[in-house]
């Protein structure tokens, strides 16, 4: 008899309680020239849709360097606009010196900015790397 007056006090609290949202997830693939050397690239990340934000990764496949994805995906008028950093992580640094003279903890690999159009099939932007911008159009993968 407890239970069927507590039905209508538990039907309230599960209607208040938080639902999960599915984050979509993209995966874009295809070439890209950078000092007029073509690299295979692959970009893989989800959008979590109440906030818009965008975490994966970027891979250079041609190089096996993966780098981390995060920024955000904002609806345009000309589709999805992401706007991303791309973050090597913790990698090796150079420290050298010649005659007291050097550099130091200098990252290997350097990050950059991905910012791109994105429409049913294509990923168009472009990625800015060391003050250097670069042509990028990726497939989406299914």
């Amino acid at each position: 008899m407890k239970a069927l007056t507590l039905l209508p006090v538990l039907t309230l609290l599960a209607a208040c309680a938080p639902t999960t949202q599915t984050q979509p997830t993209y995966t874009y693939e295809g070439e890209a020239r950078f000092l007029l050397i073509p690299q295979k690239l692959r970009v893989t990340y989800t959008v979590n849709p109440g906030t818009h934000e965008v975490r994966g990764e970027y891979r250079n496949l041609s190089s096996r360097d993966t780098f981390t994805l995060t920024g955000t995906q904002l609806t345009g008028p000309d589709g999805e606009t992401l706007t991303a950093k791309i973050d090597p992580g913790d990698t090796p640094r150079l420290n050298a010196s010649l005659l007291g003279f050097g550099i130091s903890n200098v990252p290997l690999k350097a990050s950059g900015t991905l910012s791109a159009t994105l429409t049913a099939t294509l990923l168009h932007g472009t990625l800015r790397v060391n003050g250097l911008s670069y042509p990028v159009t990726l497939n989406r993968v299914r």
